[in-house]
């Protein structure tokens, strides 16, 4: 929803790319190599699309566990979608996510949150998703608020022709 919100943008889903290119789905994965080979494939995925433009990368919340794939990212404007984990468990009950097959996966996803936060606060924008947000009104939220961070934050190039323009410089049109 969100790349079509944003125009000409493509999609591309880690997860998905992983399950097809392994021809396993992501428990399978982790219930043959573990959350460490998952998480060597998942980084050699992200290393084949994280130089794309205009394109949307969803990744799974663990991949910011690696130091070099938090800078592939950063080739991007990283976006945090902020979810309240009693909404997170809501939301994905009845799927079997690996790292919360246990006893309490409402614990062990606040863990995990607390283990990740220091990453996470690093993006470029957060957007706060609430439990009376559906699909939709999170992807135009997200949609907004992109405009608004890339008009408070001109690329490079945007501020060089400002400033020339400002200066009485000619600009290439």
């Amino acid at each position: 929803l969100f790349a079509k919100g944003m125009g000409t943008y493509n999609f591309l889903d880690t997860d998905a790319i992983i399950e097809k290119a392994t021809g396993m789905t992501i428990p399978a994965i982790f219930e043959a190599e573990g959350e460490d080979g998952f998480r060597k494939v998942e980084s050699q995925v992200l290393d084949s699309v994280h130089s794309y433009v205009r394109c949307v990368v969803s990744t799974g919340g663990g991949l910011v566990t690696k130091m070099e794939n938090w800078s592939k990212l950063q080739s991007g404007i990283v976006v945090w979608l902020s979810v309240d984990p009693k909404v997170i468990i809501k939301r994905i009950e009845g799927t079997d996510r690996p790292l919360l097959q246990c006893d309490d996966p409402l614990q062990k996803l606040k863990d995990l949150l607390d283990e990740r936060k220091g990453k996470y606060g690093q993006a470029d924008l957060t957007i706060e998703v609430t439990e009376d947000m559906d699909a939709e009104a999170a992807a135009d939220k997200l949609v907004r608020d992109l405009h608004d961070f890339i008009d408070d934050n001109p690329p490079a190039w945007k501020l060089a022709k400002q400033k020339a323009q400002s200066e009485g410089l000619d600009w290439v049109q």
